[in-house]
């Protein structure tokens, strides 16, 4: 992988980790990078930690309103103003179909401050920010970013499968969500069918990412790789060729 990541121009950072062994594979893992919409597994976990927590339920009707409305993925911004969705929706549509509308609602109602605050303190992300709406492009073109590293959403990512993030519970139903992502031009893209995948992807201008587990029969793995500056196309299959050079280990 690290003569592989070599070859191209961009900045490449990629965090491997095997769940049985505990070995890694580390490239840039701890340099902060734009995180376009891996910032969404923080923001998740945040949700359930405040579902957990007893400040706010999953249950929650939230409305849909002209405010809300934003470019990029997803579906709701084709459905009317004012339709209603509960909380543990949104938070599924902002994973799975990487909905930036529904990542929108959910800022609002948990506010930037807070989400900040937890990423900080209760999930100890120490590199990981969000310092504007998922969509504020004209704070994005002040240069006003939301940051993370490989490391720490691989870390997350692992606590996740060892049920340790939040509660049992919580990170079962966390990882059933990003086992339905619905985007697998990356991580997926090379590997066998019934291989499977939970992973949350990100793109945006300059960034490309995916991270996530991979379960096969022969062990599971976490793998984080966040590409910039790298032409689209290009960063894509970097991310599925990584994914495939190290699922071919396991074989």
């Amino acid at each position: 992988v690290e003569y592989f990541v070599k070859d191209y121009s961009g900045f490449v950072s990629v965090y491997v980790k095997d769940l049985t062994s505990g070995r890694t594979v580390l490239i840039n893992e701890n340099k902060k990078v734009p995180a376009a919409s891996i910032i969404k597994i923080p923001m998740m976990s945040t949700i359930y930690y405040l579902n957990e927590t007893g400040k706010l339920s999953l249950d929650k009707e939230l409305v849909y309103e002209k405010k809300h409305r934003c470019g990029g993925s997803g579906k709701i911004k084709f459905l009317p103003y004012k339709t209603k969705f509960k909380l543990k929706d949104l938070v599924e549509i902002m994973i799975t179909e990487s909905d930036n509308i529904a990542t929108n609602i959910i800022t609002e109602q948990v506010g930037l401050v807070t989400l900040n605050n937890i990423f900080k303190e209760t999930f100890g992300l120490k590199e990981t920010d969000m310092n504007r709406y998922i969509m504020d492009l004209k704070l994005r073109d002040k240069g006003i970013e939301n940051y993370t590293t490989a490391k720490e959403i691989g870390l997350m990512l692992e606590n996740i499968y060892r049920g340790r993030l939040i509660s049992k519970k919580a990170s079962s139903e966390m990882l059933k969500i990003l086992m339905k992502q619905k985007i697998s031009d990356r991580i997926p893209k090379y590997l066998p069918k019934e291989i499977v995948v939970a992973h949350k992807t990100g793109l945006m201008r300059d960034s490309c990412h995916d991270a996530g587990i991979v379960f096969t029969n022969k062990g599971d793995f976490v793998i984080v790789v966040l590409t910039q500056k790298l032409n689209t196309t290009i960063a894509k299959n970097v991310i599925a060729e990584i994914a495939y050079k190290t699922y071919s280990v396991y074989q």
